[in-house]
C-alpha cells in the first residue's frame, strides 16, 4: 500500500475509482477503514482517497502534540502530492473537525463538504468524555475500553441487531493498528483543541451536514450549530441513528451523500 512524504511524517494512502476525487477523512481512535461501506458504491462514481491521519492506522506516528489544523494541513499536502487541485470532502466525527478547519483555510481546494457525526467544539461535556477516554484507554484492558466505549457510539437499537456489536469489539481486539495510550492521549489533546464557531460563516463550498438524531458522542446540538453557521448548509438527519451512523445505516447515509455530491 503506497505511503507519501507529508511534511514530517509518511502518511498511507489509498485509491480507488476514477473521476472527481473525494477525500474521506476518518475520526478519533480508528483508519481509513471505518468507511469499509462508503468504498465500494462511491468509487463506482469518483475517484476516492482514503489515508490515515498522522497517529494512526499506517500512517507516521507524529514526534509530538498537533492540533486539528496540523491535520487538516496533512490533508492539504496530501492532496497536493497527489496533484489534486480540489476535491470533494467528507469528514467523520474528529475527521469532520479537520475538513471543517481545511475548508476555512483553504476554500478554494474544497468542491463540496461534508460533515458527519461531528463538532464545533470541544465544551466542557465533551472535553469530560474525551479525557475519560484517553484514562480509560490507558488503565482499561483493549476488551475493557471496548465495552465501556460501544455504548457511546452505538444506540439501543444498534444492540438489538444480531451480532453487531460483537462484531465491532471482536474486530477492535484483533485490530493491527491499535493505537497505545500515548498515541489516543495526543489525539484526545488534538481533538480538544477544536473550535470553528466563530469562522463557520467563512466555509464557502456547498455544505451537507449529516447527524443522528442520537448520537451522544456529538449531540444534535453540534449539527444545529453547523447548519446556522455555514452559509446555505443543508442538515440530513437519520432518525434512530448514532455516531456509527456510517455503519450502522450505510445504505441510507450512502444514498444520501452520493445524492449530494452528484449534485456538481
Amino acid at each position: 500500500m503506497p505511503k507519501v512524504r507529508v511534511g514530517e511524517i509518511e502518511m498511507f494512502y489509498h485509491e480507488d475509482g476514477h473521476c472527481e476525487p473525494v477525500f474521506w477523512i476518518h475520526g478519533l481512535g480508528i483508519d481509513h477503514r471505518i468507511w469499509a461501506l462508503q468504498i465500494p458504491l462511491f468509487s463506482r462514481h469518483f475517484r476516492c482517497v482514503t489515508f490515515d491521519n498522522r497517529d494512526a492506522g499506517q500512517s507516521d506516528r507524529s514526534q509530538g502534540s498537533y492540533t486539528i489544523q496540523n491535520m487538516a494541513d496533512d490533508a492539504i499536502r496530501l492532496m497536493d502530492a497527489l496533484a489534486i487541485d480540489q476535491a470533494h470532502i467528507v469528514g467523520i466525527s474528529m475527521g469532520g473537525a479537520v475538513a471543517q478547519e481545511l475548508a476555512i483555510a483553504h476554500p478554494t481546494r474544497v468542491k463540496r463538504l461534508v460533515l458527519v457525526s461531528t463538532y464545533t467544539s470541544a465544551d466542557r461535556r465533551g472535553t469530560d468524555i474525551l479525557n475519560s477516554f484517553a484514562l480509560m484507554r490507558a488503565r482499561f484492558s483493549r476488551e475493557e475500553y471496548a465495552r465501556a466505549t460501544s455504548p457511546w457510539v452505538f444506540t439501543y437499537e444498534d444492540y438489538l441487531i444480531p451480532g453487531l456489536a460483537e462484531s465491532v469489539i471482536t474486530r477492535f481486539l484483533e485490530d493491527p493498528y491499535f493505537l497505545p495510550s500515548d498515541v489516543y492521549a495526543r489525539q484526545i489533546e488534538a481533538a480538544r483543541s477544536h473550535f470553528t464557531e466563530d469562522r463557520l460563516s467563512r466555509i464557502t463550498a456547498p455544505t451537507l451536514i449529516v447527524a443522528g438524531d442520537e448520537d451522544l458522542m456529538t449531540p444534535m446540538r453540534f449539527a444545529g450549530t453547523l447548519h446556522e453557521g455555514i452559509p446555505g448548509a443543508k442538515l440530513a438527519v437519520i432518525r434512530g441513528s448514532g455516531h456509527a451512523l456510517v455503519l450502522t445505516h450505510a445504505e441510507e447515509f450512502n444514498r444520501i451523500v452520493l445524492s449530494f455530491l452528484k449534485e456538481s
